[in-house]
């Protein structure tokens, strides 16, 4: 009994010492008088206060972000009455297990026609409609999108963060890029996103998507460049840069910045489920901007044979690791005239190295046709060089 007696006292008296304290407090706030003094008060009185100095310093994309924005457009493509649906997607999902020739897989599920399962039937004048986004390359008005945004289109209008909205007309489009260039003739002179470059960006640098991700307008997504070089399945298309900033359908077109506010690519393809992103260098959009300009379309340089890599045959021929190894020449091609041979391994093309057939099938469709050029081989073990005219790549070899 007198424990508990006690412990009620303690109480008691720990009742009136918090309430003469927080008395005291009262009065100095009330009167005025300084707090504490002491460097461990001051502690107590700035702890939790905010960020510490080195938390302060991390970058931030607010910048960036600001500044860019109106260099963003948002598209909005009406696609021609009777449009395949399966090709009006403004971002192609790459699903690796399940592709489809010459077209990325989509998240929709189509039937023959192209009209998802279980849609009503449409009448033949149906107008469908696709999004996407695109970026602000000169101040007069030339725009850098993705060819899958405009495929197809029997209108293009452009909007701008300011609201003005214009009719737009098709450039020139590449396939095997899958870039469009567009123009708008804009009311007075645009913003412009500076170009970058593209072979400078590492695996690791931190890079910001911006687009219309699903309709919402001017959006942004941060991360970095997971990986250089990369190919996808049933796509011509073998040096994508690999992110994972958050991309979506309608980020399609849109520009892939640095940290210092260039585009290093546009943004063109997801495998769903996933957080892998792909863009397209910019490095190669600026190699066939030229072309896309004055002609329209882009050639492309070919040789005529059918490559594989060296690393994928059962028996590597001798002499050689790596390169891409000529199944079959093609009769009356480049190949065949310069004297190519199936068994050769293609290890350098103008004095570059060839270590894959992808590598290779870069390398020469990029380009000119009609260029003289020299195919560093290794045939039967030895090395030797054969001077070769590189001629145009056919249409449907695209």
């Amino acid at each position: 009994m007198g424990s508990l007696l006690g412990r009620r006292g303690n109480l008691a008296v720990i009742g009136i010492a918090g309430a003469i304290f927080f008395g005291a407090l009262g009065f100095f706030l009330a009167t005025g008088i300084d707090r504490p003094t002491s460097s461990r008060a001051e502690n107590l009185w700035t702890e939790g206060a905010g960020l510490t100095p080195e938390l302060r310093n991390i970058p931030s994309f607010a910048p960036i972000a600001e500044r860019m924005q109106p260099t963003v457009v948002f598209i909005l493509v009406k696609m021609k009455p009777g449009a395949d649906q399966s090709t009006a997607t403004t971002l192609p999902s790459i699903n690796p297990d399940q592709p489809t020739p010459n077209q990325p897989g989509t998240t929709t599920t189509t039937v023959p026609g192209g009209l998802p399962e279980g849609h009503p039937s449409l009448p033949p004048d149906y107008q469908q409609t696709a999004e996407g986004s695109g970026v602000v390359i000169t101040k007069d008005g030339y725009i850098l999108t993705n060819r899958h945004v405009i495929d197809q289109a029997d209108s293009v209008s452009v909007t701008f963060t300011n609201g003005d909205e214009y009719t737009a007309r098709v450039v020139g489009a590449d396939a095997r890029d899958d870039l469009a260039l567009i123009k708008v003739d804009p009311k007075q002179p645009l913003t412009v996103a500076p170009l970058g470059d593209s072979e400078a960006v590492r695996p690791g640098d931190w890079v910001m998507a911006m687009g219309n991700p699903l309709g919402f307008e001017y959006s942004v997504t941060v991360g970095v460049v997971s990986g250089k070089g990369r190919s996808l399945p049933q796509n011509n298309f073998g040096d994508f840069i690999q992110t994972d900033a958050a991309i979506y359908p309608g980020n399609s077109g849109g520009p892939l910045f640095d940290l210092a506010g260039e585009v290093i690519g546009i943004n063109t393809a997801v495998i769903p489920d996933t957080n892998l992103g792909f863009a397209v260098p910019i490095n190669s959009a600026k190699e066939i901007l030229p072309q896309l300009l004055e002609k329209g379309k882009v050639v492309r340089g070919y040789l005529g044979v059918t490559i594989n890599n060296v690393t994928d045959l059962t028996q590597p021929p001798k002499g050689v690791d790596t390169g891409a190894a000529i199944m079959e020449v093609r009769a009356g091609t480049p190949a065949e005239q310069a004297g190519l041979k199936a068994g050769d391994v293609v290890v350098t093309f103008n004095g570059k190295p060839v270590t894959t057939a992808a590598g290779l099938t870069d390398l020469v469709t990029r380009t000119s046709p009609g260029t003289r050029g020299t195919v560093g081989i290794v045939r039967d073990g030895k090395p030797m060089n054969v001077d070769i005219v590189v001629g145009a790549l056919p249409a449907s070899w695209e």
